[in-house]
């Protein structure tokens, strides 16, 4: 991608739908290409744009990318903790016209203010097994199901409010939540293995919906 070409357009979708296009106009100063896109994921996933964190990007190139949402309701940790890398020419070699990639949306839930968030994991369609899962990408967690029960989550003033209260929900606050929002089946959710390169090294990663609380 260079900026000859101003535009870059990609393909996305969940594992039980057909592609949807994300258009970039790198050109574009007064909405710039991490706005573009984070509005542009809100809108088909239904997700507010204020929720989401991240967006992680694995390419064909066996090289992985990501861009921070600037409008993400913690702005206190965009100021401290700003990606070293997540520059316009990093996002710009991450993109390219024409890539189709997998998405997954991942569920996070902080103690103190930030209350519950999103990040979003794009995996470019050349590392996806199409017949089943592997440790690029899992058709199950990749599904719509998911991404809609979290957009849910998401827009629940009930939750919102008490994650966002010092100290967590309590034991009976945690289980009346999870009979109201019918999320109890989401409660541990894990996906695909990764082992580390290193033999005396084992890594397992875990993606993981759960809701924390202090006793």
């Amino acid at each position: 991608m260079n900026e000859d070409n101003s535009n870059t357009s990609d393909k996305m979708r969940h594992s039980d739908e057909d592609y949807h296009e994300i258009t970039i106009d790198w050109s574009n100063e007064s909405f710039d290409y991490r706005k573009q896109l984070f509005h542009q994921l809100s809108a088909y996933t239904g997700i507010p744009v204020e929720h989401q964190m991240y967006i992680e990007v694995n390419n064909e190139f066996n090289r992985s990318g990501g861009l921070q949402n600037t409008e993400w309701k913690d702005t206190s940790y965009i100021a401290v903790y700003g990606w070293q890398y997540d520059t316009k020419e990093h996002a710009m070699n991450t993109f390219h016209d024409g890539d189709c990639f997998l998405l997954k949306t991942r569920i996070l839930v902080e103690d103190g203010d930030n209350g519950i968030s999103c990040d979003y994991v794009l995996s470019h369609a050349s590392l996806v097994n199409a017949a089943e899962c592997n440790r690029h990408y899992c058709h199950y967690l990749g599904s719509r199901y998911f991404t809609k029960k979290f957009a849910e989550l998401m827009k629940s003033n009930e939750l919102q409010t008490i994650l966002s209260q010092g100290g967590g929900p309590s034991l009976e606050e945690l289980h009346r939540m999870q009979l109201n929002l019918n999320i109890a089946n989401l409660m541990n959710l894990k996906c695909t293995a990764v082992i580390s390169a290193y033999p005396v090294l084992r890594r397992f990663n875990f993606d993981r919906l759960y809701l924390r609380y202090r006793g």
